[in-house]
């Protein structure tokens, strides 16, 4: 698709563009009604999964809004990872209006329904239908592209995210990642003890059931947050944790015992390189090779809780939307990505 007819198939569909907007404050707003991951005066807020980029504005919005949707998890985590300020609680829990995949609501003749995003635990995506004008909005959040997840299909627009939307983050590799990571905590805890791994909320879950499903059997040490998360999935929603501890309150009492110490990411710049335990640092961002051994007692393995350049793609592909808004709010490579959908014969834009 040439400039020229990218710019004209935008102006053909400037009624849908008219429907749907990105604001500054991080908000996708559809139609009158709805604003997502952030805050509009809109009787609706919906939000798509519980990180921090996509809880901006929340507390305006359970001011103002007449709902706070979400599914029940994104709901309770939101509570419990201390997102709502505490005045706000009464408020929050009489507005918050709880969504399983595929239930559907209706505000004032516009149809919202979330679908699975197998991004983190909870997340989703966003289905709108219109009412006036009759159109069908779609908004993927943050993503990754499995069997678990559900694609939006025939949207008139797609509204996708670019978080690693450049050629560069391809990983090729990435359904080897996780048995390589068992791998590496299973030599660590022989070798070492303890192993530590560093990442970003979300991830750490992720990594929690990679290790339970392969076996790993092992107490988990959580920070304050991501204990009170554990806790939540595992007593409400029967997720699969095994032996965890709050890292204050741990104490080990037997010198041999073997255990797996988890630490926000910005720590792993402090880790202690003594020989006492083995060190792995979680990114998406490293995409040449599926880890990388940095030093004798660290790891850095690409595993990322985001939808890679190939499957970005991909999901548009399967998706088919007539029009395609790349999300240029929120951190990612959205230029790169709409060039590529441009080039595959999609009629793309980004916003804002």
């Amino acid at each position: 698709m040439t400039s020229m007819t990218s710019q004209l198939c935008i102006y053909n569909y400037r009624e849908y563009l008219e429907n749907v907007k990105i604001l500054i404050t991080g908000a996708i707003v559809f139609g009158r009604n709805i604003a997502i991951d952030g805050f509009a005066e809109t009787p609706v807020r919906i939000i798509t999964h519980a990180h921090s980029d996509h809880l901006i504005g929340l507390n305006e919005s359970i001011k103002y809004s007449k709902y706070i949707i979400a599914t029940p998890i994104t709901l309770d985590l939101a509570e419990v990872l201390n997102y709502v300020d505490k005045d706000l609680l009464p408020h929050y829990k009489l507005k918050k209006k709880p969504l399983e995949y595929h239930e559907s609501f209706k505000i004032n003749g516009d149809e919202i329904t979330l679908l699975n995003a197998d991004h983190i635990p909870g997340s989703s995506q966003v289905l709108v239908k219109l009412e006036e004008p009759k159109i069908t909005l779609g908004y993927t959040g943050d993503f990754k592209l499995t069997s678990r997840t559900e694609v939006i299909e025939n949207p008139d627009v797609l509204v996708i995210e670019a978080t690693y939307g450049s050629p560069i983050y391809s990983r090729p590799f990435k359904e080897s990642i996780p048995q390589i990571l068992v791998d590496l905590v299973l030599e660590g805890l022989n070798k070492y003890k303890r192993v530590y791994i560093y990442a970003y909320h979300g991830k750490m879950q992720e990594v929690m059931s990679i290790l339970r499903d392969a076996g790993v059997s092992n107490p988990f040490i959580l920070p304050e947050k991501v204990y009170r998360a554990a806790k939540l999935l595992v007593e409400k929603y029967g997720f699969n944790y095994g032996v965890f501890y709050r890292e204050n309150e741990f104490i080990n009492n037997n010198n041999n015992s073997k255990y797996i110490v988890f630490k926000h990411f910005n720590l792993a710049k402090s880790r202690r390189l003594d020989g006492r335990g083995l060190h792995i640092v979680l990114t998406g961002r490293y995409t040449r090779e599926p880890f990388t051994k940095v030093d004798d007692y660290t790891y850095v393995v690409s595993l990322s809780d985001h939808a890679d350049y190939t499957d970005l793609l991909k999901y548009v592909e399967l998706s088919n939307p007539q029009l395609v808004i790349v999300d240029g709010f929120r951190p990612g490579e959205a230029e790169p990505l709409k060039t590529a959908l441009i080039e595959k014969g999609f009629c793309a834009t980004v916003m804002p």
